[in-house]
């Protein structure tokens, strides 16, 4: 929605709108006649009546008026005045039919007994007359709107003469119908509203983070300490497991057998080789006692 230049957007009651829609009610840049050098392309307001149904990605651009009961179709772009009762479709957009009426029930889940029920409606709900003496002209309101200086003006305005004006036929409208008429008497009840001051909600005391303490220095060598003492007990943890891993491999017996094999060789001229004979059997023998063969 893309309102400019301090003028207005209109929309009624009972309004069906889809989805992807836009409104735009002045061009981004000026446009003049280059005979008479006046400017051809002014900002103007955007009126949509009550009951009005609008396809998917509509475009409403200055100046468009939709009369009470019509349908827009899909991706149409409204430039004008589309009268009461009509459907109106494309770019530009153009009436394609009227003397309809349509209802908001969506129909996409209806088995057949649904369908056949709203086959014929026997009532006028929908179908709207022009009435001199109800219709909101666009014509007036502007006029009235522009005469007025502040929001709390503009505000008591549409209150009084729009919002509390329940007549069915206020935006209806149809062809060859006076359209330049002046707005129906209406009371003033913006003044009997009572309006409830609302308080702000007081913002609890927020409590400043609390600094974390910093320790002292005895508290730091302690700690040190401590680090110190654990790093030592693990290192002690992990000679002591070398120590037991060493302590297998020199008491297994192919340690023991290459201790004795080593001795005999040195000793060889001494008859070494003969008491390895011996020592094997000894060996052996010590670790069958053991349990280790």
């Amino acid at each position: 929605m893309l309102l400019s230049k301090r003028k207005n957007i209109i929309i009624g009651d009972q309004c069906l709108f889809s989805h992807t829609i836009w409104f735009r009610n002045a061009d981004p840049h000026l446009i003049y006649d280059n005979i008479t050098n006046k400017r051809i392309n002014p900002t103007q307001s955007i009126y949509i009546g009550d009951h009005v149904w609008v396809g998917q990605e509509v475009a409403f651009l200055k100046k468009s008026f939709v009369a009470s009961g019509s349908i827009i179709g899909t991706k149409s772009v409204v430039t004008k005045l589309c009268y009461s009762n009509t459907i109106n479709t494309g770019n530009p957009i153009k009436q394609v039919k009227e003397n309809i009426s349509w209802r908001g029930e969506c129909v996409h889940n209806w088995d057949l007994e649904e369908t056949n029920k709203y086959n014929y409606i026997p009532n006028n709900d929908f179908k709207y007359t022009y009435n001199q003496n109800e219709f909101l002209s666009p014509k007036a309101i502007e006029e009235k709107l522009d005469s007025l200086n502040t929001a709390q003006e503009k505000l008591e305005f549409v209150y009084n003469a729009i919002y509390c004006n329940k007549n069915k036929n206020r935006f209806a409208y149809f062809k060859d119908m006076p359209y330049d008429i002046p707005l129906p008497k209406y009371e003033n009840k913006f003044k009997s509203l009572k309006f409830e001051e609302i308080k702000p909600t007081p913002v609890a005391p927020v409590e400043p983070p609390k600094p974390t303490p910093q320790p002292t220095t005895q508290e730091l060598e302690i700690k040190s300490l401590k680090d110190k003492l654990s790093q030592k007990e693990k290192d002690i943890s992990s000679l002591e497991i070398n120590y037991q891993k060493a302590l297998n491999t020199k008491n297994h017996l192919s340690y023991k057998l290459g201790e004795a094999l080593i001795k005999a060789n040195k000793n060889w001229y001494k008859g070494g080789y003969v008491k390895f004979i011996f020592e094997v059997m000894r060996i052996k023998k010590e670790h069958r006692n053991r349990g280790q063969i």
